[in-house]
């Protein structure tokens, strides 16, 4: 018979699917502790359940239902059972909240979907265009469909890596963080392997969709509403079945060799391309490497668009402070500082000084400005109020700072932020720059 642990729910919750014909127990987990600590309890070993149903959010004298909980980092053969994806529990579905405890969902068994903070009251989602392959419509509509019912969002989810499973976004915000979403695994055919949701009206009369749907797609899941599903097992398929199944396996091991290819290159892609990305949140922090702060990322995205770089600091080592870099590109010759802060606008001395060392350079006459050189322009590259997404960011010097932006059109100073810089990257990129 399948087992189903329900991990956060109470009693109620549980006498719901036991009407509905489930066999379901009840078990808890908390948050976990930088101690190294996460709060478990469960009737029997996690892989001994089918299915493991998890919700974040739960009231806290639920805790006292249940026998002393036990470390879960410490419980033998539990954890791995969180961490194994071909093992039971077969199917994971998990309600995610505010107390998500981890930035990843280990709790819910899937420890390879990341968990972000999400933005306070939000409410407006986009439906995601369903994608053909190893898709499930059934649990696409299914999962679009509660959409009307959340009432809380307070993670975002993400999945770069979800193999052996493929994972499908269902619900967005405009801002394109995922919301819900489900996955499948292949195996004789397109298994419904688990769901993450938000928190609903009610996560329990969900959870029953959610078991109902699987049962209707999976339904040798459910051997003990189905009388008759041995019919169907291997031992009765006619010899041309067989031979159709052989050759639908033989496709799916090429589509999987194949797509173990491709996600090695998009790894390798990331990776190369990782520094258009840290434009958008590095800092000049000390604590960084040196490749990881801003300005070694900013030198690297203009030599990418074709400029030419000098790092002056490293150049030349005198007594008087220089800026970051002189960029160059045929005629086109300005001094460069790059800054970055949390702050919503950038501080009025970061243009103070790049206006200051224009004067510098025009009154020493240094003679490190390439030969041909006729005028000598400023470059401010700003990353700014950089904890929030870059469609969320006001414009540079935006408000009572307006002034700046006049006074450098006057002065020959570009202001570019990182959130234009991105821009332009990607465009270039698209362009094969």
């Amino acid at each position: 018979m399948t087992k189903i642990l329900l991990l956060n729910f109470t009693e109620a919750d549980a006498a719901i699917l036991v009407k509905a014909g489930y066999n379901v127990e009840r078990g808890f987990i908390g948050v976990y502790d930088p101690e190294k600590y996460l709060p478990f309890y469960s009737p029997h070993p996690i892989y001994e359940y089918d299915i493991l149903a998890y919700n974040s959010e739960f009231e806290p004298e639920l805790l006292n239902q249940f026998e002393k909980p036990q470390n879960l980092l410490r419980v033998k053969g539990c954890l791995e059972a969180m961490r194994n994806f071909t093992g039971t529990p077969l199917v994971r579905i998990s309600f995610v909240g505010d107390d998500a405890g981890l930035p990843h969902l280990l709790h819910g068994g899937l420890s390879f979907v990341s968990l972000e903070p999400a933005e306070r009251n939000v409410s407006v989602f986009v439906e995601a265009r369903p994608t053909p392959t190893f898709a499930l419509s059934e649990m696409h509509e299914l999962v679009a469909g509660f959409k009307r019912d959340i009432v809380h969002v307070g993670r975002f989810v993400s999945a770069h890596d979800a193999f052996p499973f493929y994972h499908m976004a269902v619900l967005r915000t405009r801002n394109d963080e995922q919301v819900a979403a489900y996955g499948t695994s292949y195996e004789s055919a397109t298994l419904p392997r688990y769901v993450v949701l938000p928190q609903l009206a009610s996560n329990v009369r969900a959870l029953l969709q959610i078991l109902q749907t699987v049962e209707r797609l999976w339904p040798a899941l459910f051997p003990e509403h189905n009388k008759t599903a041995w019919l169907h097992s291997d031992e009765f398929l006619l010899p041309d079945e067989r031979a159709k199944d052989n050759e639908i396996e033989g496709t799916i091991a090429e589509a999987v060799k194949k797509i173990a290819k491709l996600r090695e290159e998009r790894e390798q892609l990331t990776k190369a391309n990782s520094f258009i990305r840290q434009l958008l949140v590095a800092t000049e922090d000390a604590k960084l490497e040196l490749s990881e702060r801003l300005s070694s990322l900013v030198k690297q995205a203009l030599e990418f668009l074709g400029f030419s770089v000098r790092d002056i600091d490293q150049q030349t080592k005198t007594a008087i402070k220089k800026e970051d870099f002189w960029v160059t590109d045929e005629e086109y010759f300005a001094i460069t500082e790059v800054t970055g802060t949390t702050n919503t606008n950038p501080k009025v001395k970061e243009f103070n000084d790049i206006l200051g060392r224009i004067t510098t350079i025009y009154k020493r006459k240094t003679d490190l400005i390439p030969e041909g050189v006729t005028e000598v322009r400023g470059l401010l590259v700003l990353n700014f109020d950089c904890d929030r997404p870059p469609k969320k960011r006001p414009r540079a010097y935006a408000g009572e700072l307006e002034h700046i932006v006049e006074a450098a059109t006057e002065q020959n100073i570009g202001l570019l932020s990182t959130v234009e810089l991105h821009k332009i990257l990607v465009a270039g990129d698209s362009w094969g720059w």
